[in-house]
């Protein structure tokens, strides 16, 4: 077979996936909506078509744990925790490493107090999962808050026992030390370093003797470690870096034991036995220099290095990078110099040049820095709203760019000290003065926190005025709508979309919208609505093949008018049996039609290959749908391949035509010009 053969096989596309594809379209879930019941025989209905619905997804997707999670819920809500049990095991069947699962599952039964059943559920859950850090902890926060503190300590000892990560361990020293077993502590630690012999592990463990300990029991540990380390060290294991932070410690340490001999003899044992490590020379370097007045040497060095960046600000005042760790420096070690540093960084580095350059992004995180610092460390609520407005105001030229981040932190500030009132003005006056999509996402985002839904449709509306070629825009508007239960806005919304004046949304992004549209309808069950979305949705295909293949695959899949309400008749007729929609033959015929539609389309256009295609699709149809028959009468309509030639530019080419016998018959039926000028003569000779 030759290139244009092997081509129409690419094409081929399986009932399995269309199917697929057709399925994907309603995994939308739809928005929720209130229902007033007023009695119990109502409460007694919804429930059943809830788990009806449930039921029937489960069927479908029993991978989904998100609608597992939700329909225990359900069953929670309704006060029903047998059930709630009984859909939690099933989903744990379908998939036990599935964390949030489990986490459900015990907070419902520590909801319902139900410590027992929660006590054996997290002891299951740990004998499942023992490398999931959050099943244990869950486990020991119960046991802990229930005050069974042999438990605590035995669970953390079986934790411990698996080897974990430092977490696990430091939470076990923690519990201890809440104990007050100093002990038990130190038996931790000594297991603790042999499992994580990292150098902050040890120095956590010295951390832990100052306090609780003596120097006696330091100075082992800090012996402890560095026999290790010095025995195991062609491992490598440890970095110069954390060698040189362990012998500063124990060093440091020392000195302030006023042991400096020790300290010194210290040193030199370590560079003995670590010679290429550089930092531990200069580590006994800055020693020997602290060892006449330490916190002197340590401001001189803090003010050297202060002048150094301040030297290096002058001839660069754009130098963001010096400017930051000036100002840690300054709120290390200067700290009553810090409101003076801002206020000189703020004024000095403003870029000349009006155009949104790295340099202005850079300059307004220090405006940041500094209005965080007010409002976390100074708690001065004033000075910081006058930060703001004088950012705003003065600084930010809005005229020719903004920053949308600096207006939504100034109105969360407002929102976190209860004025709603002005965070709306700032925010409206953002999007009038200096309008850019940020804003509008974050005015909306507050207004529907705040419920306020009819403020949201007005933004929403003034946001498509300002970008009505945003897609994503449309898309949520309609959503919020279907969200809200308002169909008719949708549709509008919809409508308005994709109105064939409308110029401003591409092809590619009606069709996307159009999917959406064709799905909301779907899942109203207003399927005739669907369907002529659908030929709308043909026509912005150009006709493709995959189009009409969905088409008439959505015809087969969906039900007409009068199966819909055939199946709302019977529904109502048996409650209590869950009635689904099977594809009956008229739907088949449907899909047929439009199978043939296609066909004769193509035909039309005399597009051989789109032709065979979509007989190739209806011939899927028919082995998943038909008889066979039918899938007979298909298989006689494929056409045959004929090698054929043409001269074009001179050269004689072959190529590969298709004779399809539905061409054939229909030529046979014609009469030919010879019977019709006979037919003609007869008449005249009548006459």
């Amino acid at each position: 077979m030759d290139s244009s053969g092997s081509a129409a096989i690419n094409t081929h596309i399986s009932a399995e996936q269309i199917l697929r594809d057709v399925y994907k379209k309603g995994q939308k879930a739809k928005g929720s909506t209130n229902i007033d019941i007023l009695d119990l025989e109502e409460l007694r209905e919804y429930q059943r078509r809830k788990r009806t619905e449930y039921e029937g997804y489960l069927k479908r997707n029993r991978l989904d744990m998100g609608q597992w999670i939700r329909y225990a819920q359900f069953e929670i809500e309704q006060h029903d925790m047998r059930r709630a049990r009984s859909i939690f095991e099933r989903a744990l069947l379908v998939d036990s490493s599935f964390i949030p699962l489990w986490v459900r599952y015990i907070d419902a039964e520590l909801k319902s107090k139900c410590v027992n059943h929660a006590r054996n559920l997290l002891n299951r859950a740990i004998s499942t999962l023992p490398r999931v850090d959050k099943l244990w902890y869950k486990y020991l926060i119960v046991e802990e808050s229930l005050n069974n503190i042999d438990i605590v300590r035995s669970l953390y000892a079986k934790w411990c026992s698996l080897e974990p990560g430092i977490n696990a361990w430091n939470s076990f020293v923690d519990f201890e030390i809440r104990q007050r077993s100093w002990n038990s502590v130190r038996e931790i630690y000594s297991k603790y370093v042999m499992v994580h012999p990292q150098i902050q592990t040890w120095l956590n463990w010295v951390k832990f003797e100052n306090r609780h300990g003596n120097y006696e029991s330091t100075r082992s540990v800090y012996s402890l470690a560095l026999d290790t380390i010095a025995n195991l060290q062609n491992l490598q294991i440890w970095s110069d870096a954390e060698v040189a932070k362990l012998v500063n410690s124990f060093a440091h340490w020392e000195a302030t034991q006023q042991e400096y001999e020790r300290s010194t003899a210290l040193y030199r044992i370590s560079i003995e036995k670590w010679p290429s490590n550089l930092l531990l020379k200069n580590g006994l370097l800055d020693f020997e220099k602290q060892f006449g007045n330490i916190n002197s040497i340590e401001e001189t060095i803090s003010y050297k290095r202060k002048m150094d960046y301040e030297t290096t600000l002058t001839r660069n005042v754009y130098d963001y990078d010096t400017w930051w760790l000036y100002l840690d420096l300054i709120l290390e070690s200067f700290p009553d110099q810090i409101m003076q540093s801002f206020e000189k960084a703020i004024v000095d580095s403003r870029p000349k040049v009006l155009s949104k350059t790295l340099h202005w992004k850079r300059y307004i995180y220090l405006w940041m820095r500094y209005i965080c610092y007010v409002e976390l460390e100074l708690e001065d609520s004033l000075l910081e709203d006058e930060l703001f407005q004088r950012l705003i105001n003065t600084i930010i030229p809005h005229e020719h760019f903004t920053f949308s981040k600096v207006w939504i932190m100034y109105a969360k500030f407002l929102i976190r000290h209860d004025d709603i009132t002005k965070a709306r003005k700032i925010l409206g006056k953002a999007i009038g003065s200096c309008p850019r999509a940020k804003i509008f996402k974050g005015y909306i985002e507050l207004e529907v926190k705040l419920k306020e839904f009819d403020r949201v449709r007005k933004i929403y509306e003034k946001f498509i005025e300002f970008r009505p070629s945003d897609l994503q825009i449309w898309s949520q508007y309609a959503e919020l709508e279907e969200n809200l239960g308002d169909w008719d806005r949708v549709r509008g919304i919809y409508t308005i979309a994709l109105d064939e004046n409308f110029q401003f949304l591409t092809r590619e992004d009606k069709i996307e919208l159009l999917q959406k549209y064709i799905t909301f309808e779907t899942e109203s069950q207003e399927f005739e609505k669907a369907r002529k979305l659908y030929r709308y949705y043909l026509e912005l295909n150009e006709y493709s093949i995959q189009s009409w293949i969905e088409f008439a695959m959505y015809q087969s899949s969906t039900p007409t008018e009068q199966q819909l309400s055939d199946l709302a008749k019977l529904q109502s007729e048996n409650v209590n049996e869950n009635i689904e929609f099977e594809i009956t033959d008229e739907n088949k015929v449907e899909a047929r039609n439009v199978f043939e539609e296609a066909v004769k389309f193509f035909k039309d256009k005399n597009d051989k290959k789109g032709r065979l295609s979509i007989l190739e699709a209806l011939k899927d149809y028919e082995e998943s749908y038909g008889s066979e028959v039918d899938q007979e009468i298909v298989k006689k309509r494929f056409p045959k391949t004929v090698k054929k030639s043409k001269v074009q530019n001179g050269i004689e080419e072959e190529f590969v035509d298709y004779v399809f016998p539905d061409d054939i018959d229909d030529d046979k039926r014609k009469p030919s010009k010879f019977l019709e000028l006979a037919k003609k003569w007869k008449q005249e000779q009548v006459l």
